[in-house]
């Protein structure tokens, strides 16, 4: 007696079907391209930085 994942295996080779492709043609898959300016505001290097001292919190800028 075959197992589930023989059937499986043969249905796929008689129907053509793989996991890369949706309706016979292969995904795209999606490429995100970020500036080095975008990474570094998601990473917050843009954001003020603040700093205990004499007189109170004092802004410390990159």
């Amino acid at each position: 007696m075959r197992t589930m994942q023989d059937k499986l295996k043969k249905w796929k080779k008689k129907s053509g079907q793989s996991k890369n492709t949706v309706r016979g043609r292969p995904r795209k898959r999606k490429s995100e391209h970020l500036s080095e300016r975008e990474i570094k505001d998601l990473m917050g290097y843009y954001e003020p930085i603040f700093r205990r001292g004499k007189g109170g919190a004092w802004r410390n800028g990159r």
